[in-house]
Formats: structure tokens, sequence, C-alpha cells
């Protein structure tokens, strides 16, 4: 199996920030342990969690197409289930089935864009969520049952364009020009503005960005993830060749609004429905919603700024 060569830079690349992040935490744990030990914990259990998924990440990109679209395919089946069971939709188990069934049809548009180039494989991609309305409204016809019928089946149409079709983006990018190095460019991008909205938050947060939707998370937690995500995109710009340096300020800045309108918006959902965290899959971070939220905005704009300016 030949990998590709970008891939196996980024690696490069990846190895010391892990190594010097490992110091790092070695250090803040040992210094939080008897202060703050639920702090020291989390810290462990984050870097647990990013090396597990750097190492899904890069292994699925090495095996080829169809291994990462078969893994972001995994990942927003789980996302669906976490998302139905916390709204209540996992009660109507025919809804929910119909729901993923259509989430697998998004995923088989996506492999066969990679695989039949020259048909309109985007066009049908891009049409999914009108399919995916028609094959949910079927749902009560089929039953020939009204009761209940408009709130279920708009919470299931937004699970299913939010976490289905929206996160799909990030399975289609391998299919554009330099994919596989705009895959790590994002995915790496938005994780890095998660931690330094968090580590700038930690250390100089003062006032609150929205507080009822996510305490935590503040203004200067935001701009200090921005400016970090700015300075990281250039320095990764050999990743994604095509990009001038316009096109690597705009794709910040897309990250920097993305990341944070996508955790705020599923922190809503969460906050409606009385959960702190949407699952317990990663330690650390919460369920597989936690870790894709900031994913699930930013992709699908950087993929259509992406190809709509050739970029």
């Amino acid at each position: 199996m030949t990998v590709d060569p970008v891939l196996r830079s980024f690696a490069g690349v990846l190895a010391p920030i892990f190594g010097v992040a490992l110091v790092g935490i070695g250090v803040a744990t040992r210094a939080l342990r008897r202060r703050e030990p639920a702090l020291a914990r989390e810290l462990r259990l984050r870097y647990a969690a990013w090396l597990a998924i750097a190492a899904a990440v890069l292994g699925a990109l090495a095996l080829g197409r169809t291994a990462w679209i078969a893994l972001v395919a995994l990942v927003s089946l789980g996302a669906f289930r976490e998302y139905a069971r916390a709204v209540g939709l996992s009660k109507d188990r025919g809804l929910q089935n119909v729901g993923a069934g259509t989430i697998v049809l998004m995923y088989a548009a996506v492999w066969a864009a990679a695989w039949w180039p020259h048909h309109d494989a985007y066009g049908l991609f891009m049409a999914m969520p009108a399919y995916a309305t028609l094959a949910l409204l079927a749902v009560p016809v089929v039953r020939d049952r009204f009761t209940d019928v408009s709130r279920t089946l708009g919470l299931a149409l937004l699970g299913v364009v939010h976490v289905g079709w929206l996160l799909a983006h990030l399975a289609y990018l391998v299919n554009l020009r330099d994919g596989v190095g705009l895959v790590l460019f994002l995915v790496f991008l938005v994780s890095l503005h998660d931690v330094a909205a968090f580590v700038t938050g930690k250390l100089a947060g003062r006032h609150k960005l929205r507080p009822a939707l996510s305490p935590g998370k503040t203004w200067e937690g935001a701009g200090g993830a921005v400016v970090v995500v700015l300075a990281a995109a250039w320095g990764l710009r050999w990743l994604v060749p095509a990009y001038t340096g316009l096109h690597l300020f705009v794709v910040a800045g897309l990250v920097g609004l993305g990341a944070t309108l996508g955790d705020l918006a599923l922190a809503a959902i969460k906050r409606d429905v009385g959960l702190k965290d949407w699952g317990t899959i990663l330690p650390g971070h919460g369920g597989l919603l936690d870790r894709v939220n900031g994913l699930i905005f930013t992709v699908p704009l950087v993929f259509h700024y992406t190809r709509f300016t050739g970029g």
C-alpha cells in the first residue's frame, strides 16, 4: 500500500506536537493534581482521546477514499444515534431507522462521486436533503397515523440534515483537488481551535460569549483561538497549495466562525433537553457530537468556498 506523501509528511509534523503536548500536560497535571484534581484528570483523558482520534483519521486516510468515507459515515450514524436518544426520537424506532437509512444513502452518493467523477454524483449529493425529506414524510403516510407527526418529523429532519448531510461534506472533501491535504488541514484547524479556545478561555477569559448556552466560553477564548488558527493555517499552507494568502485568511475566519457557531448551536439543543454532554464514548470530551460539532458547521462553509472559488 502506497501512503500519500502529504499524509506521511503531516504525520511527521503531528508526532512532535503530540510529544510536546504530552510534556506540557504532564507538567500541568502535576501542578493541578492537588488543587484541581478533576481538571488534571480531564486533561489526561482529553489527550488520550485526541491521540485515538488522530490515529483513526490518519489510518483511514492511509487506507484510501473508501475507508475515509466509511469512517465519517460511522461517526455520522453514531452522532445521529446520540441526537435521537437525546431529543426522544429513539422512541420512534421506525422513523429513526428511516433517518439512518437516508444518511447511509448520502454517504453512498459521496462514494459514487469518488469512483464515478464523470457522472453528476455531486448534484445527487446536493439533492439528498430533498430526498431525505420525502422519505421521512412518507413514514406517517405508510403508518396512516398523524399523532405528534409535526414534532417528530421536524426532529428527524433536523438530525438527518445536521449530523448526516452537513457532516458528509467532510467525507466529500477527499474528492476535491488536494483532498487529503484539505481534510488534514481542516480537521487539524478545527481541533486546534477547540483546544486554543479552551486554554485561552481558562487563562484570560473574562467576558462570557453566550452564558445561557455555554457558560465556559468567553470572547477572549474565541478571539485567541482565531489568532492561533490563523497562524497555524499559514504554517500548514503546504497542505493546500491552491490557497493564496487571501484564501488562508478567509478559511481561518470561516473556521473560527463555524467552530464557534457549531458548538453553540448544538449547545442550545443540549440545554433544551437538559444534557451536559451528548454521550460518553470519548472520555474527557463526551459524545461524538461533542467532538464533531465544530466540523458540522465549518466543513460545509469551507467546502463550498473552496469549490466555488477554485481555491
